[in-house]
């Protein structure tokens, strides 16, 4: 059975998607996209603006905002990528901006204009975190993991004022309820810490443990 790689050779190799991320990010910033992708509701009624459920994560109008996307992805998303894997990843911050994005024109259907009409990937940040259940270094004596989303939403909105605040407050209940509803992928990242420390991998652990506490029945002779 192939064991785990520790974290140490995780991080060997430049995350790929993560690394993309902040390469296109940082090029629609400098090409004045930013508007052209923002979640304007009522835009979405035309059949080519769907794509703004997507893409709003994508584009950027203020820099504050630009920049701690951009600081989150090397140091939040590059260990997401590299314990979920590149097409996970990929997969998860799809699924999570579609939700955000649905979740704020809801939102702003029901009255709350507020909730949509920005664009910035902070609330993806925001949804991955809520999603996963744990934290590597995150003192869990002192302060419970759950609490580190929402000081990261206190912090965006002390540094940025994009997205609005409840575009991000979205993003979060987007990330809270896929953890509760179907649980984010994040028991690969458990098991892979595990395997750095043993050296081995958990699943040949237990099975070693059941194999020795299954009673050997001897053959009786007729």
């Amino acid at each position: 059975m192939h064991a785990w790689d520790p974290p140490a050779s995780l991080s060997r190799a430049l995350p790929l998607a993560s690394s993309v991320l902040m390469l296109l990010l940082s090029c629609l910033w400098l090409l004045g996209a930013g508007p052209s992708l923002r979640l304007a509701p009522e835009l979405l009624t035309e059949p080519w603006q769907v794509h703004r459920l997507l893409t709003h994560a994508l584009g950027h109008t203020a820099l504050p905002g630009l920049l701690l996307s951009l600081l989150l992805l090397p140091t939040l998303g590059w260990w997401q990528e590299c314990h979920l894997g590149t097409l996970r990843f990929l997969h998860n911050s799809a699924v999570l901006a579609l939700a955000t994005g649905l979740l704020a024109v809801l939102l702003a259907g029901l009255g709350l204009s507020s909730a949509a009409g920005g664009c910035g990937y902070m609330p993806v940040h925001l949804a991955m975190l809520a999603g996963q259940s744990y934290y590597p270094g995150w003192p869990q004596r002192t302060l419970p993991p759950w609490l580190l989303p929402w000081l990261l939403l206190a912090l965006t909105l002390l540094l940025s004022s994009e997205p609005p605040f409840l575009q991000l407050l979205c993003g979060l209940l987007a990330g809270l309820a896929c953890r509760c509803r179907w649980g984010l992928p994040v028991a690969g990242a458990l098991r892979a810490e595990t395997a750095g420390v043993t050296g081995r991998c958990p699943l040949q652990d237990s099975g070693r443990v059941l194999a020795t506490e299954t009673p050997s029945h001897p053959r009786q002779s007729g």
